[in-house]
């Protein structure tokens, strides 16, 4: 076993003793299962005969980010706004059974928890159903927020924004909340959208896919020579530590500032879902972070990571003993 394959080892048996803060857009995600075999007669459309009534639920947006993290063997810790509606009350049901406390989620008043159901037949996604209607939280839900969140702070490893622009995500609340954060000498991850770049100020790392980060620094980032130069005025521009670009199966690339790149290939292997990905990626390397590692070796993990929940359907994380295995298997 290499030095590097025992580092590895020890960051993820490290994973356990820390907690890690999660902001942002808790969703419910639904897949309803059937058998597609005719089209119909009505419409150019594939028949789906539901074998049941049963739909597997899961948590969806920064709630995959904190069951990642749990099943990791970590404490996941969420900080957002919820309704008091159906997909709530599932919601919180799924991240509980999951090993996540939600007494520091604010159940908003009129509020619709954003609900994404996903039609599959024979492990093939027909259609998907988004159930929401994305607002800004109300100021007195970002002043209640930021006092849990005060409260929890000094008990945090790490801070995870995990922006899907449902509205909880809010310049206001992750200013705040990210402030408080550097105050006390918690490193802040970001996932960010375009449509909100200032959630990005003051970030140990963001970790945009391709699109995003060429959306956000306005430049091509297709190539080598481009993502090094492009990268580093980008992180010029967002005012944080690093930028982890996630590029699918093509791996990612990791600009620090300074000036130094980081090419991370991904090992070759087939893609059946890149259903919430992202979120395992930023929350292997929030985790891997906190447990001592550098950000090239949270991001080597994130890559072993990322590439295995590609492998498993729908809305899926990864364990420690997998990531093990990954981490053992990559030199084989």
């Amino acid at each position: 076993m290499s030095q590097n394959t025992k580092r590895l080892s020890q960051i993820i048996r490290n994973f356990p003793s820390h907690t890690i803060g999660v902001l942002g857009d808790f969703m419910l995600d639904e897949l309803l299962r059937g058998d597609a075999t005719r089209i119909s007669p009505e419409a150019p459309v594939p028949v789906v005969l539901m074998k049941d009534d049963h739909r597997d639920g899961f948590p969806g947006g920064a709630g995959n980010v904190c069951a990642n993290i749990a099943a990791l063997g970590a404490r996941a810790v969420p900080f957002g706004a919820i309704g008091s509606d159906r997909s709530g009350k599932r919601l919180q049901e799924l991240l509980k059974g999951v090993g996540v406390s939600c007494e520091t989620l604010v159940e908003e008043p009129g509020r619709v928890t954003p609900r994404k159901v996903r039609i599959v037949a024979h492990q093939q996604q027909l259609l998907r159903l988004d159930f929401e209607k994305p607002y800004p939280i109300w100021s007195g839900t970002v002043r209640s927020l930021v006092r849990r969140f005060t409260r929890w702070v000094g008990r945090l490893d790490a801070l995870i924004v995990s922006d899907y622009l449902k509205g909880s995500a809010t310049t206001d609340l992750c200013g705040q909340c990210s402030r408080l954060a550097r105050e006390r000498g918690v490193p802040v991850f970001v996932d960010p959208k375009p449509e909100h770049p200032e959630t990005c100020h003051g970030a140990t790392a963001i970790t945009p896919n391709l699109h995003e980060a060429e959306r956000l620094g306005g430049l091509p980032l297709r190539e080598p020579a481009q993502r090094a130069l492009g990268g580093a005025k980008l992180l010029e521009k967002l005012r944080c530590s690093a930028l982890l670009i996630t590029r699918g199966g093509e791996g990612m690339t990791l600009v620090e500032t300074g000036g130094t790149v980081h090419e991370i290939e991904s090992i070759s292997r087939p893609v059946y879902d890149v259903t919430g990905a992202g979120d395992t990626v930023i929350a292997v390397v929030a985790l891997a972070y906190a447990s001592g590692a550098s950000l090239r070796e949270s991001a080597e993990l994130a890559n072993l990571a990322g590439g295995r929940v590609v492998l498993k359907f729908g809305t899926a994380g990864i364990t420690a003993k997998e990531l093990q295995q990954a981490v053992r298997e990559r030199v084989r």
